[in-house]
C-alpha cells in the first residue's frame, strides 16, 4: 500500500486567471466563473455571461474583489467589495450591479490536477443551502491578463 502526499499550494502556483465555464444551451450563451489571483495577495472574482461564438463578455451577475491568505493546501478569501446583479435580466454591466455586504473570512481547499492546469477548489456546504451548493468546482488555467470588467 503506498501513500500520495498532497501536494502543497503555493501562491506562485495560484497565481494567474482561472476560469469554469457552462454552456447555457436555452440562452445560448457561456456562464464563465473566473478568479485571478495576483502574487501580492489580491484576488477578483466574477460570473460573467459571454457569447460563445466571439467569446465577447456580454454582462455579468457578479463581481467581487478582495485579499486571500494562502495556508498549505487552504485558502482563506476576505472579500472588500461585492457587486451583484439584483435586476431581472441574466446580466448587467458593471456599472448595473449592486454592492451587497461582502463576505468575510471564507475558508476552501485547494487542489492541482493535470500538471497545474487544473485548480479544484472546495467549499462547505451550508445544510440550508445543499440543494444548491456544488462542493467542488474545477477551474482550468487561462492566459493571465490583467482583470478588469469591460
Amino acid at each position: 500500500m503506498s501513500c500520495v502526499e498532497e501536494e502543497v499550494i503555493e501562491a506562485q502556483n495560484l497565481y494567474g486567471n482561472w476560469e469554469n465555464f457552462i454552456y447555457l444551451e436555452n440562452q445560448d450563451l457561456n456562464k464563465v466563473d473566473t478568479y485571478v489571483f495576483d502574487l501580492n495577495g489580491k484576488y477578483y472574482r466574477s460570473i460573467a455571461f459571454k457569447n460563445p461564438e466571439t467569446n465577447q463578455t456580454l454582462g455579468y451577475s457578479m463581481y467581487l474583489t478582495g485579499n486571500y491568505i494562502l495556508e498549505g493546501n487552504e485558502l482563506v478569501l476576505n472579500e472588500e467589495s461585492r457587486l451583484f446583479n439584483l435586476g431581472e435580466d441574466l446580466y448587467e454591466d458593471i456599472d448595473g450591479l449592486s454592492e451587497i455586504d461582502v463576505v468575510e473570512n471564507t475558508t476552501v481547499s485547494l487542489a492541482f490536477k493535470s500538471s497545474r492546469q487544473i485548480l479544484e477548489i472546495t467549499k462547505t456546504c451550508s445544510p440550508l443551502l445543499s440543494s444548491i451548493c456544488i462542493p467542488v468546482t474545477a477551474y482550468n488555467r487561462r492566459e493571465y491578463a490583467l482583470f478588469s470588467p469591460q
